[in-house]
Protein backbone atom coordinates (compact mmCIF):
# COMPACT_ATOMS: atom_id res chain seq x y z
CA UNK A 1 0.00 0.00 0.00
CA UNK A 2 1.22 3.60 -0.70
CA UNK A 3 0.72 6.16 1.65
CA UNK A 4 0.71 9.86 0.86
CA UNK A 5 1.06 12.32 3.17
CA UNK A 6 -1.20 15.68 3.88
CA UNK A 7 1.38 18.02 2.86
CA UNK A 8 1.84 16.19 -0.54
CA UNK A 9 -2.05 16.11 -1.16
CA UNK A 10 -2.26 20.07 -0.69
CA UNK A 11 1.09 20.43 -2.45
CA UNK A 12 -0.51 18.74 -5.35
CA UNK A 13 -3.50 20.68 -5.63
CA UNK A 14 -1.36 23.89 -5.10
CA UNK A 15 0.97 23.19 -8.17
CA UNK A 16 -2.77 21.94 -10.10
CA UNK A 17 -3.90 25.44 -9.19
CA UNK A 18 -0.83 27.42 -9.93
CA UNK A 19 -0.88 25.54 -13.57
CA UNK A 20 -4.78 26.94 -13.55
CA UNK A 21 -3.63 30.87 -12.76
CA UNK A 22 -1.41 30.41 -15.52
CA UNK A 23 -3.71 29.61 -18.07
CA UNK A 24 -5.74 31.87 -16.76
CA UNK A 25 -3.58 35.13 -16.84
CA UNK A 26 -2.03 33.59 -20.61
CA UNK A 27 -5.70 34.04 -21.65
CA UNK A 28 -6.43 37.20 -20.43
CA UNK A 29 -2.73 38.00 -22.19
CA UNK A 30 -1.52 39.59 -18.81
CA UNK A 31 2.44 38.56 -19.06
CA UNK A 32 3.04 40.49 -15.66
CA UNK A 33 0.70 37.77 -13.49
CA UNK A 34 2.88 34.67 -15.65
CA UNK A 35 6.09 36.07 -14.38
CA UNK A 36 4.94 36.22 -11.10
CA UNK A 37 4.02 32.45 -11.01
CA UNK A 38 8.48 32.42 -11.55
CA UNK A 39 11.16 32.44 -9.42
CA UNK A 40 13.46 35.84 -10.08
CA UNK A 41 16.31 33.69 -11.75
CA UNK A 42 14.28 31.07 -13.61
CA UNK A 43 15.36 29.91 -17.40
CA UNK A 44 12.48 29.36 -19.79
CA UNK A 45 12.36 27.86 -23.27
CA UNK A 46 9.75 27.74 -25.22
CA UNK A 47 9.07 25.31 -28.19
CA UNK A 48 10.50 27.82 -30.54
CA UNK A 49 13.82 27.74 -28.90
CA UNK A 50 13.43 31.41 -27.48
CA UNK A 51 14.89 31.57 -24.15
CA UNK A 52 13.93 33.95 -21.46
CA UNK A 53 16.58 34.27 -18.31
CA UNK A 54 14.39 35.72 -15.32
CA UNK A 55 11.24 36.45 -14.54
CA UNK A 56 11.99 39.90 -16.11
CA UNK A 57 12.67 38.74 -19.48
CA UNK A 58 10.12 36.42 -19.92
CA UNK A 59 7.53 39.04 -18.49
CA UNK A 60 9.09 41.29 -21.31
CA UNK A 61 9.16 38.27 -24.13
CA UNK A 62 5.66 37.59 -23.25
CA UNK A 63 4.17 41.15 -23.54
CA UNK A 64 5.89 41.12 -26.96
CA UNK A 65 4.11 37.98 -27.49
CA UNK A 66 0.91 38.61 -26.68
CA UNK A 67 0.96 41.74 -28.93
CA UNK A 68 1.97 39.81 -31.86
CA UNK A 69 2.01 36.04 -32.51
CA UNK A 70 -0.23 35.41 -29.73
CA UNK A 71 -2.63 38.22 -29.78
CA UNK A 72 -6.12 37.05 -28.94
CA UNK A 73 -4.42 33.28 -28.26
CA UNK A 74 -5.21 30.49 -25.60
CA UNK A 75 -3.64 28.43 -23.35
CA UNK A 76 -4.92 25.06 -21.30
CA UNK A 77 -2.99 23.26 -19.31
CA UNK A 78 -3.22 19.31 -18.57
CA UNK A 79 -0.92 18.20 -15.82
CA UNK A 80 0.21 14.35 -16.78
CA UNK A 81 2.72 13.93 -13.81
CA UNK A 82 4.02 15.61 -11.06
CA UNK A 83 7.34 13.82 -9.35
CA UNK A 84 7.99 15.16 -5.62
CA UNK A 85 12.09 15.26 -5.28
CA UNK A 86 11.54 15.98 -1.80
CA UNK A 87 9.22 18.36 -0.22
CA UNK A 88 10.25 21.82 -1.61
CA UNK A 89 10.91 20.22 -5.24
CA UNK A 90 8.99 19.01 -8.13
CA UNK A 91 8.81 18.00 -11.66
CA UNK A 92 6.28 18.73 -12.93
CA UNK A 93 5.41 17.33 -16.77
CA UNK A 94 2.40 18.83 -18.42
CA UNK A 95 0.77 19.68 -21.89
CA UNK A 96 -0.60 22.74 -22.96
CA UNK A 97 -3.24 23.28 -25.87
CA UNK A 98 -2.40 26.81 -27.25
CA UNK A 99 -5.03 27.86 -29.68
CA UNK A 100 -3.98 30.95 -32.14
CA UNK A 101 -5.55 32.84 -34.73
CA UNK A 102 -3.55 33.90 -37.41
CA UNK A 103 -3.76 37.57 -39.23
CA UNK A 104 -6.06 35.78 -41.82
CA UNK A 105 -8.33 34.67 -39.71
CA UNK A 106 -7.31 30.96 -39.67
CA UNK A 107 -7.27 28.91 -36.52
CA UNK A 108 -4.39 27.10 -35.23
CA UNK A 109 -3.90 24.43 -32.13
CA UNK A 110 -0.58 23.96 -31.31
CA UNK A 111 -0.06 20.97 -28.64
CA UNK A 112 3.10 21.07 -26.68
CA UNK A 113 4.55 19.44 -24.13
CA UNK A 114 6.47 20.85 -20.78
CA UNK A 115 8.43 20.03 -17.91
CA UNK A 116 8.12 22.86 -15.28
CA UNK A 117 10.62 22.26 -12.01
CA UNK A 118 8.99 23.52 -9.18
CA UNK A 119 10.38 24.88 -6.06
CA UNK A 120 8.22 25.62 -2.71
CA UNK A 121 9.67 28.89 -1.00
CA UNK A 122 7.52 30.09 1.94
CA UNK A 123 4.84 27.79 1.72
CA UNK A 124 4.62 28.97 -2.38
CA UNK A 125 5.08 27.06 -5.40
CA UNK A 126 6.85 28.87 -7.95
CA UNK A 127 8.40 27.85 -11.51
CA UNK A 128 12.22 27.43 -11.16
CA UNK A 129 12.41 26.47 -14.52
CA UNK A 130 10.82 25.32 -17.36
CA UNK A 131 11.14 23.76 -21.11
CA UNK A 132 8.30 23.65 -23.91
CA UNK A 133 9.01 21.08 -26.50
CA UNK A 134 7.39 19.16 -29.60
CA UNK A 135 7.89 15.38 -29.70
CA UNK A 136 8.86 14.24 -32.98
CA UNK A 137 6.58 11.87 -34.89
CA UNK A 138 7.49 8.07 -34.49
CA UNK A 139 8.49 7.06 -37.96
CA UNK A 140 8.90 3.20 -36.87
CA UNK A 141 5.24 2.66 -36.70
Amino acid sequence: MITVHTTQIEDRAAIITLEKLYDHAWNQGEADILASFFMPDAVIINPHGEVAEGKNEFEKLMSTLFRRRFKGSTHKSKILRIHFLNGVVAVVDGEATVTEMSEQGEMSVSIVRFTDVMVKESDKWLIADTRAYVFLPNLQN
